[in-house]
């Protein structure tokens, strides 16, 4: 099995002059073959051997995704260095515990939103290398590393399967993130199994945009483009994402819920009503004009894989792309099994589960319905925690911190967090992940979060999609009001939802709702909504954003 950089040198080898990266800039794709990415990768390297880089020190990126976060990975891996990623958006305090806890000796800045974000955050130490992305002052700069050839003589680290790859910390949900180590045994093994078993070729194409600091764009693009031998395309900017995604046609596509949730919005505001789309498609000859007419309108008219994952996608979402002849596939894993869980296939798929276990990944459910795992992806430790360490592991296995069951075919079906499990007065356990899911399912509703530790019946809080937010208020309430009683009639009576606070607060990274991974942080949400969750007023509760004048702020029962 060749590590990641032995396979990367062997397609320089192979296909030096074919493009592997493709980067935008000003509205044009620039392409960078094999070859040039190595030389990029290597003049790199070297340089930071010069700067006093050493096998084994760790060294940060910090960037959203381009071209030169991969070579930079490749140059880290050149110089025997373990690579600390860092997400767009990360925290000031978790940038510097992580920057503090891993002993970055240097950090790599790149593409952000807000650059006077990431300069009010960066600390003195580590020095920091900025991509030209990058508006902040730095003490290098990567073109003039990238520039100075690297000496004949000079002779790249050749890692060993054994030898530490990265450190990927967790977005820290509650406590301090933690750092998985992963080997490059670890990261071989993962990519080369996903290349394998989903039928990866040199000839597909994927288009990077969520983080690369997430092990999932770690793996399914980074990862598999060195074992595969694919080419990469980025997203210049949020305004340019649905054209860079028309003009790249990839043919591998994975997104989490959230923007499959938006594409659909999105159609059903041109065509006007699913009801009409329904009844359009169901037309001979027009039916298959128009959902060819979709697919090729998102740029996924060539997409052959289309993958979903980080989060539950509602069961209702994924039938509905099935009738537009688009097949989501959900999968599971996490950062310290490198995403190394479960898997719906093209042929051997049910909606509503995650899927099955990968061939060579064993997977059984512990005692009290914990999913565990067992395989060589599964992380070498937390870095520098040899408790928590010790606590994530029982018999080999990994202990994921999910409930779930195995269904007679195979399939595993999640039914929440064990740590997320609340108790009602009423002394019933209730887990959120499902009733979130069936929340989630309404157009109206973006992201739902669902608590009521304590309370006689669970209470949840909404985010509205912006078809909702454009709509009389009345309407809203009454639709959502609608689409709960029917939820209620198929949960158990301890589940049934009592009230629901629906808000056009965005739930982004930036106001502390969701982490960098995307999941919802529920004691923020909590700690902003319990008030009004915990009112007298009945029924649902109609709280309008920010973006409504002061004062008009209303609630409204339905």
């Amino acid at each position: 099995m060749l590590t990641p950089l032995s396979a990367f040198l062997k397609a320089v080898e192979s296909q030096p002059h074919r493009a592997y990266l493709r980067q935008p800039e000003n509205g044009e794709y620039r392409e960078i073959t094999w070859l040039e990415v190595h030389d990029l990768a290597r003049n790199v390297a070297y340089q930071l051997t010069q700067l006093g880089v050493e096998k084994g020190d760790r060294i940060a990126l910090w960037s959203k995704n381009c071209a030169e976060w991969i070579i930079s990975d490749l140059a880290i891996m050149m110089v025997g260095a373990v690579s600390v990623p860092l997400y767009p958006g990360q925290s000031k305090e978790n940038v510097h515990y992580v920057l503090e806890h891993s002993e970055a000796k240097f950090i790599f800045v790149g593409k952000h939103d807000c650059d006077q974000d990431v300069i009010n955050s960066l600390p003195e130490s580590p020095p920091s290398i900025g991509y030209k992305y990058f508006s902040g002052v730095t003490q290098y700069q990567w073109d003039t590393l990238a520039a100075i050839p690297a000496p004949d003589s000079y002779s790249i680290n050749q890692p060993t399967l054994d030898d530490i790859m990265t450190i990927v910390y967790t977005s820290g949900t509650t406590g301090q993130p933690k750092g998985a180590v992963h080997s490059y045994r670890a990261f071989a093994f993962t990519s080369n199994n996903f290349v394998e078993q989903l039928d990866i070729t040199v000839n597909d194409r994927t288009m990077s945009f969520l983080p690369l600091a997430h092990v999932a764009e770690r793996i399914l693009v980074e990862g598999l483009s060195y074992y595969a031998w694919f080419t990469i395309s980025f997203v210049e900017s949020l305004d340019s994402f649905n054209e860079n995604l028309v003009s790249v046609k990839p043919t591998l596509f994975f997104a989490v819920p959230r923007l499959w949730a938006k594409f659909q919005e999105g159609i059903l505001g041109k065509i006007g009503s699913d009801e009409k789309l329904q009844k359009l498609i169901g037309i001979p000859f027009i039916g298959w004009y128009i959902k060819h007419k979709i697919r090729k309108a998102l740029g996924l008219d060539q997409a052959r894989l289309l993958g979903c994952g980080a989060s539950p996608m509602p069961k209702a979402l994924i039938e509905w792309y099935q009738t537009l002849g688009m097949t989501v596939l959900e999968g599971y894993g996490m950062t310290e099994n490198l995403i190394f869980g479960t898997i719906n296939k093209p042929k051997d798929k049910r909606i509503g589960s995650v899927g099955k276990p990968f061939e060579r990944n064993h997977l059984k459910i512990g005692q009290d319905g914990e999913i565990l795992f067992k395989s060589d992806s599964v992380m070498l430790e937390y870095y520098k925690s040899a408790g928590k360490t010790q606590e994530a592991m029982i018999d080999g296995y990994y202990r994921t911190g999910d409930k779930g069951y195995i269904d007679p075919q195979g399939f595993l079906h999640i039914t929440g967090r064990i740590k997320e499990l609340f108790k009602t007065s009423k002394g019933k356990y209730v887990a959120p992940a499902p009733l979130e899911a069936l929340l989630s399912s309404h157009p109206f509703i973006e992201q739902a979060c669902v608590t009521g530790s304590g309370l006689s019946q669970p209470v949840g809080v909404l985010e509205l999609s912006e078809t909702a937010r454009s709509k009389n208020k009345s309407d809203v309430a009454s639709s959502i009001q609608k689409h709960i009683e029917q939820l209620n009639q198929s949960v158990e009576h301890h589940e049934r939802i009592e009230k629901v606070i629906l808000t056009q607060v965005s739930w982004t990274i930036e106001s502390e709702l969701i982490t960098p991974t995307l999941k919802i942080r529920r004691e923020k949400i909590e700690e902003q909504f319990l008030d009004a969750l915990l009112s007298d007023t009945s029924g649902v509760a109609v709280i309008w954003g920010p973006d409504v004048e002061e004062g008009s702020t209303e609630s409204q029962a339905a």
